[in-house]
């Protein structure tokens, strides 16, 4: 790992940290990842963040904001509709996201078209691990949704959300 150690004296006189200079670094492994998405994705901010074995489906669809930070075993199915993340979105390891699902109500849903709408997590929102966030939900900035839950509706803005379904059990302020 290369350590930007040159940078400490004068990043210090301007009052920068050493965790605020290595934040920096785009050696680290997981923020040279996040370089490579800005590539491949339809839309990547600055200082994203991403770990091993995210699985993306529909990396064209897929919009995130800056300094996000997705954890190991995320799985995101961008599909035809899309997935927009805004910035600052913290999301755990094994979070799924899908914009995609099957008509449970047709007799033949295996070969009928799916459903595909959009999600939208807005700004300074944080999904716990393991939670399932189902096509055609917003959730509103500022919201926190809980580990495990399974998010089938829209959650709004500095809600705290938890269960299956996720229900809004508080707000933050």
């Amino acid at each position: 790992m290369v350590r930007l150690k040159f940078l400490r004296k004068p990043a210090a006189f301007l009052g920068l940290t050493p965790v605020v200079i290595d934040s920096l670094n785009i050696f680290y492994p997981i923020k040279l990842r996040g370089l490579i998405y800005m590539l491949l994705l339809k839309k990547c901010g600055w200082g994203f963040t991403i770990d091993k074995y995210v699985n993306i489906q529909g990396k064209k669809n897929l919009s995130i904001g800056e300094h996000c930070v997705i954890n190991s075993f995320v799985h995101v199915w961008a599909g035809k509709s899309g997935v927009t993340i805004g910035d600052r979105v913290l999301i755990a390891s094994h979070v799924a996201i899908t914009s995609l699902t099957h008509n449970y109500a047709s007799e033949t849903m295996r070969f009928d078209k799916s459903i595909d709408q959009p999600i939208r997590i807005e700004d300074d929102v944080w999904i716990g691990s393991h939670a399932v966030i189902f096509p055609g939900v917003t959730i509103g900035k500022g919201a926190v949704i809980g580990a495990g839950s399974v998010v089938k509706s829209d959650i709004p803005a500095y809600a705290i959300a938890v269960g299956v379904p996720a229900k809004v059990i508080k707000y933050r302020f």
